[in-house]
Formats: C-alpha cells, sequence, structure tokens
C-alpha cells in the first residue's frame, strides 16, 4: 500500500481530528483571501489608474528647492547671485533623455501670444470679445500707449514631432508637419488650424503675417527708430492640422476667454525660427534698456539671455507604458543639474492613493500574522499527534516502509486536508470578501481625516497645456473591487502547501529520529 492510500485511509478513520484539521484551514483560508483580495484590490485600482493616465514626464526647474535655497543664504551677495543665476534646463540633457528606447514624442515647446496682422482669427462671440479688452495710457512725456489684446497663441516646438499629433489631438489633413531641416534652418514655415484656414480662405503654399510685439513695444522702438512691424514675422503655410480641442460655450470661463485661448487659433511653428526672431529684439532691448539705466544693467548678462531663449521652460515626454512611469524619472535622475527634476505627478497619485496605500499595508501584515500562526498551530497539532501514532509508525518502518514514505504519508495527510479546508473558503470567500472589502474601504476613506487635495506640484505658464491627466480620488476608488480571481485562488493553493510543507519540518525531524524495535519493544 502506497503512503497516498494510507493517508486516505487515515483521515477517513480518524473523522474528528479531520473535521477540527478542515475547520483550521477553513479559517486560515478565509482571513488570507481577506487580507489578499484587499491587498490585491488596492493594488489593481492604482495599476488601472495609472494606465488610464497619460505617460507624461516633464523636465522642469525646481524652482521650490531652488527657493528654499537661495532664501537659506545668509549673505545678501550671496543671495543675490543666486537670484541672477537661477537654474535652466539643459538642452543636452533634455534630448539625451529623449532617446529613451520608451519616449514616443517630446515636447520642447515654448508658447507666447501673438498678433494676427493680414488675417482673421477665430472669433468666439463672448463676452470678452464683444467689450474689446483693451485700454491706453498717457506716458511721461505725453504719448499715448495703446493696449491691443493678443488674438494668436504661438506653439514654437524643438522637436520634428508633438505629444498632440502621436495621440491624435492635433491631425495633419494637408501638407506636412516642419521636419528637421525646418528646425536647423529656422525655416519661416507655420501650420494653422483648419478653421482658421477656412475662415480666411487660406491654403497650404499661402503666406500670413504674426507679430510677436505687442504695441507697448514702441516704448524702447521708437527713440532707437524702429518699428513693430519690421520684427514681424512672415510665415509659409506648409500645414493645415485639425485640432480636436474645442472651447467649451458651456463652461463658466469661456465667456471671459481671450481670443488667444481659442485652440483654434493655435500656430504651430520651429522653435528655432521663434528664437532667432526673439533675439534679434532681445539684442535691441538690452542695447536700449541698458544705455538709460545702466546702473540696473550693470550685472546684466546679455549672453545668457540670447541662450535661455532656446530652453523652454519645460520638456515634455510621452512614453509608450504608464506604468513605465516612475522606472523612466528613476533611470534619468541622475542626470539631471541641482534643482531641476523629471516630474510625474507623482505627489498627487500618491495622495490621492493613500487610502489604498494603508489598507494594502494593513491587509499583507495581517496575511503573515495568520500564516505565521497557521504554521504554528499546524505544526503543534501535528507533532502531539505524533505520540499517539508512535506504534502506528513503528510497525510500518519494521515491515520495510521507509522514513522518507513515513513522512510523505503525514504531508499526504494534512495537504488533503487542506484542500478539503481551503476549497471550502474559496467558496465562502467569494461571498464575503467583495462586502469586507467596501466595508474597509468605507471606514478607511472616512478615517483618513488628513488627506488633502495635492495640485500637480508644476509651474506652467499662460498658455502652457497640462500634460498630465487630472483623476480624482473618487474615480481613483471607483476602481477597487476586491474579488476572488484565477490568479487568488491559485495563490491561496500555494501558500496552503507552502503552510503544510513548513509545518511537517519539525514533525518530520521526528519521525527521523525514531527506532522501530525500540517503539516496538516499549509498546510490548
Amino acid at each position: 500500500m502506497n503512503a497516498f492510500k494510507r493517508a486516505w485511509k487515515y483521515i477517513t478513520r480518524k473523522p474528528t481530528k479531520t473535521v477540527l484539521l478542515i475547520i483550521t484551514f477553513f479559517l486560515i483560508g478565509n482571513l488570507v483571501i481577506l487580507g489578499l483580495g484587499v491587498s490585491q484590490a488596492a493594488d489593481n485600482a492604482k495599476v488601472l489608474t495609472r494606465q488610464r493616465m497619460r505617460a507624461a514626464v516633464s523636465y522642469e526647474v525646481d524652482y521650490d528647492a531652488f527657493w528654499r535655497y537661495a532664501d537659506s543664504l545668509e549673505d545678501a551677495d550671496e543671495q543675490e547671485a543666486a537670484y541672477r543665476n537661477y537654474p535652466r534646463l539643459d538642452k543636452e540633457t533634455a534630448l539625451r533623455i529623449a532617446r529613451d528606447e520608451h519616449v514616443k514624442a517630446m515636447n520642447y515647446l515654448t508658447n507666447t501670444t501673438a498678433y494676427a496682422r493680414d488675417f482673421d482669427y477665430v472669433k468666439l462671440n463672448n463676452d470678452y470679445e464683444e467689450n474689446n479688452h483693451g485700454g491706453s495710457i498717457i506716458m511721461e512725456d505725453g504719448t499715448e500707449m495703446e493696449y491691443v489684446e493678443p488674438t494668436m497663441m504661438l506653439y514654437a516646438n524643438g522637436t520634428d514631432n508633438m505629444i498632440e499629433l502621436v495621440e491624435g489631438t492635433f491631425t495633419v489633413t494637408s501638407g506636412r508637419y516642419f521636419n528637421q531641416n525646418d528646425l536647423d534652418n529656422a525655416s519661416k514655415v507655420v501650420l494653422i488650424t483648419e478653421q482658421l484656414a477656412e475662415q480666411n480662405g487660406l491654403k497650404v503654399g499661402d503666406t500670413i503675417t504674426v507679430s510677436v510685439l505687442d504695441t507697448w513695444a514702441k516704448e524702447w522702438l521708437d527713440p532707437i527708430g524702429r518699428t513693430v512691424e519690421e520684427f514681424d514675422l512672415q510665415l509659409e503655410i506648409i500645414g493645415i492640422y485639425q485640432n480636436l480641442n474645442e472651447a467649451d460655450p458651456n463652461s463658466d470661463y469661456y465667456r471671459w476667454m481671450s481670443p488667444y485661448e481659442n485652440p483654434q487659433n493655435i500656430l504651430l511653428i520651429p522653435l528655432s525660427t521663434f528664437t532667432e526672431n526673439q533675439q534679434d529684439i532681445t539684442r535691441l532691448q538690452f542695447e536700449y534698456y541698458s544705455s538709460q539705466y545702466p546702473e540696473a544693467y550693470a550685472d546684466a548678462d546679455l549672453e545668457q539671455q540670447l541662450q535661455s531663449l532656446e530652453t523652454p521652460n519645460r520638456v515634455v515626454y510621452l512614453l509608450d507604458d504608464p506604468l513605465y512611469v516612475d522606472d523612466f524619472v528613476e533611470d534619468h535622475t541622475d542626470d539631471l543639474s541641482d534643482y531641476t527634476r523629471l516630474n510625474a505627478n507623482n505627489e498627487q497619485f500618491k495622495k490621492m492613493a493613500r487610502p489604498l496605500d494603508t489598507m494594502s499595508f494593513f491587509a499583507n501584515f495581517v496575511v503573515w500574522i495568520v500564516i505565521i500562526n497557521a504554521v504554528v498551530i499546524i505544526t503543534l497539532i501535528t507533532a502531539l499527534t505524533l505520540k499517539t501514532r508512535e506504534y502506528e509508525i513503528g510497525v510500518l518502518m519494521s515491515i520495510g516502509v521507509s522514513k522518507v514514505k513515513v513522512v510523505l504519508q503525514l504531508f499526504y495527510e494534512l495537504i488533503l486536508i487542506a484542500l478539503v479546508g481551503f476549497t471550502l473558503a474559496v467558496l465562502s470567500g467569494s461571498l464575503i470578501a467583495g462586502k469586507v472589502g467596501d466595508a474597509v474601504l468605507s471606514y478607511q476613506t472616512e478615517s483618513d481625516a488628513q488627506y488633502e487635495e495635492a495640485n500637480n506640484g508644476g509651474y506652467y505658464y499662460y498658455g502652457d497645456t497640462n500634460y498630465f491627466t487630472e483623476v480624482t480620488q473618487e474615480e481613483l476608488l471607483s476602481e477597487y473591487e476586491v474579488r476572488v480571481s484565477p490568479k487568488l485562488i491559485g495563490e491561496i493553493y500555494i501558500l496552503g502547501a507552502a503552510v503544510v510543507l513548513i509545518a511537517i519540518l519539525i514533525p518530520s525531524y521526528m519521525i527521523m529520529r525514531l527506532n522501530p524495535k525500540q517503539i516496538l519493544l516499549e509498546q510490548n
């Protein structure tokens, strides 16, 4: 008779002991199912929410850290020097990070307002436009300076691709997007929206004129005999694109939106084209004001200002997998200079996930406590029952059954009982796990009084696009669902086998030390 048959006969011959052990494994199984179910539900909720979020990472200046450093300087001269030499993004670092195989697209983008010279902008027909917000001011010399509201938004990008194009928010419907040759040569080219093209009867190959200077620039241009129009950008239309973003007329903000905030008034141009134009303006402006206010400009660095025009306020990377975001940040953090960072909007996500993290921690803690106690209890029960089975074991070994097969019989006995107990636990756990999990979540979210809404921690400038997907805690918690999945069932049975295997180690050691001859003599 082999070990398995002997094990089966023993557990059917000892129903009381078998039932008690089944109940023990049943209770252990239920506790483990609840613990693992809550933990897995919390982890799954975070993963599912992450997968719905845009896989965006922003390379930006960590102004909070820099201001803390500058404010901590006690020497006034050092502090002034720190403020004057504030940190900037490094172009080479930005491009090196972009070579990561997981980067799908990069926005090396500068946004600024502009004025349409020889074409009409797409109107919103809201209160702001009707009231024609603008104005004028009388200067000290008696001249009147008029302010005119910008009408266009320039997206000056330094790459031959855009996140919006990859995601489909922008779709080129006619012509093309600018290429690397356009970027290298600062080509005066532009892409306009379909609505803008339709309204003005424009097509690929036509030319439009845009100004990045407002009328206030006359203050320093007139004294040096220059005009605003000299710095207008004459741009050839190389592409027309569809912008799926639309201004929502039902939103509260719509009434007061400026023309340049209308998504249909966005022009796409090469960053090099914009930078070249801005550098010319910056040189003249610097020369004028440094001559007018020599003391204030004594420490000003023109070259530094010109170089800063080549680097945007932030660089945004779109990755191919939202779950790789944290690894991406960790892999490239060492490449960064002081007071710059890779921002993946993690602070907001971590604060929102705090209730789930707390639940997961305690659920895992309970599982380990239950498993440890299970091992101790099963070990004690098995070891104590060995004394009553010494004669049986002695007879088996005297007729040639090896000690290994006796231990194997003991393992079979426990594993069969555990199988029954955990199977019953799976059936009952499927019914109660969801309700208990929901109750735990409800209690945790109500008791987490310290939870606060957090912003994304980034710095944005007018016209900047927030590339981070904004999710609420309610959306995150809506993904939380405790269920007994096939994976969880498999883990339960594996844990049960592990508990049994560990629990028979001490009894196995005791069996190996038994002497069958001595056992039988003592019994006689």
